[in-house]
């Protein structure tokens, strides 16, 4: 868990659900809202994953506390979350000032929250400075890959500095590093060893941990083998060679083509990669992102999954399966990667290059029942337990 940054000197412990301040409603007086902004609802799994698990806990904690989501695409966020908390409220006012100010008007992104001056969105920018805490959900997208989405930060100090709401960030991957360092926030968590010195904070784990406790772990079934290789964010050249060392690994690990899947992660970003090889995979065994979403495909200890994508990696080693990991970006997925490394997944890193492994070779994953205690107290200090 990260150190508290706090703005405030008072209080010996922090946490958004005691610092809740009356705001009048329409109907009469009501408490300010939760405020969680992620890059949720494009869709990708890991984006989507972390902004379930906070707004179950808070289905869970604060049932009766209004939260909004703030994020990329409204609409697809509603029919993914629309049922996980009874008075949750989707909306994008913080990605529709960032692109205003850098594709429309051109305005600083604090002067439109600030001063506002459109009828287009206002009405979403006075709840986002209403709100009660604001809190940047986790993910890798704050960094030098992305350095647009410093300007989401800026938005979000920007309404902090109206309200006198708390800036929380939770699970944050910051390598590589751009300019952001989240300065001001009241309470930063990361979730790799590049992020925690950068800050100078203690290493944290990612946001998907969130879960009351860990799965149980079926191993009772003969193994199977689960693929998926990106054709986005990568290293030029890396997509050829992770799909050859893919190859070789399907033919080393000896898994029958029945018992191997492809499983998407970012809808037509992962495609490309089933399109070079499906002659390996079962003939109904593509899984797409609705099906992962919907529970179709259980994670589970007797499988064995070769991917690149970071948030297979984190849940399938829950479940106690064994893998291979895939780099597609060095600086950035190597370090996302080694972070679950470190936590004891087990799993073996490559970027596609050197021997295949065979399935003796692989290890057992080992318990993460520690990573999920740290990020439940940090949900809890965040907004209390009642």
């Amino acid at each position: 868990m990260g150190r508290l940054f706090r703005r405030r000197s008072s209080g010996a412990a922090f946490s958004a659900a005691a610092s809740a301040t009356p705001r009048e409603g329409f109907s009469g007086p009501v408490e300010a809202p939760f405020y969680l902004v992620s890059m949720a609802g494009y869709p990708n799994y890991g984006d989507e994953l972390i902004a379930r698990r906070w707004l179950e806990h808070l289905a869970r904690h604060r049932p009766d506390e209004e939260v909004w989501l703030d994020c990329r695409f409204p609409g697809t966020a509603s029919a993914l979350f629309g049922d996980l908390h009874p008075r949750l409220r989707v909306t994008d006012a913080v990605f529709r000032a960032v692109e205003d100010s850098l594709r429309g008007s051109r305005r600083p992104v604090e002067d439109i929250v600030a001063h506002l001056g459109t009828p287009l969105y206002d009405a979403p920018l006075l709840a986002l400075r209403e709100a009660r805490s604001l809190h940047l959900l986790g993910g890798g997208f704050v960094n030098a890959v992305w350095p647009e989405n410093a300007h989401l930060v800026r938005a979000m100090r920007a309404a902090a500095e109206i309200s006198g709401a708390p800036l929380l960030a939770t699970g944050q991957g910051l390598a590589p590093v751009g300019q952001e360092r989240l300065e001001g926030f009241d309470h930063v968590g990361v979730r790799d060893a590049a992020s925690a010195e950068l800050l100078g904070v203690e290493t944290g784990v990612d946001d998907a941990y969130l879960v009351e406790e860990a799965p149980a772990r079926e191993d009772d079934e003969e193994p199977e083998l689960l693929l998926c290789v990106q054709s986005d964010a990568l290293d030029e050249g890396s997509f050829e060679r992770l799909v050859a060392h893919v190859r070789a690994s399907v033919e080393s690990l000896g898994v029958p083509r029945e018992r191997t899947r492809y499983v998407e992660a970012l809808p037509g970003g992962d495609h490309v990669g089933y399109e070079r090889l499906k002659d390996l995979v079962a003939e109904d065994g593509f899984v797409p992102f609705t099906s992962l979403w919907r529970g179709e495909l259980v994670p589970a200890a007797h499988q064995i999954w070769i991917t690149t994508r970071f948030h297979h990696h984190l849940v399938a080693s829950l479940h106690g399966a064994r893998g291979m990991a895939l780099s597609a970006r060095s600086g950035y997925y190597d370090v996302k990667h080694g972070s679950l490394v470190e936590l004891g997944s087990g799993w073996r890193i490559s970027d596609g290059s050197g021997e295949v492994p065979s399935v003796a070779e692989l290890e057992r994953p080992g318990s993460f029942a520690d990573a999920i205690t740290r990020k439940r107290r940090e949900a809890e200090l965040l907004y209390g337990t009642a």
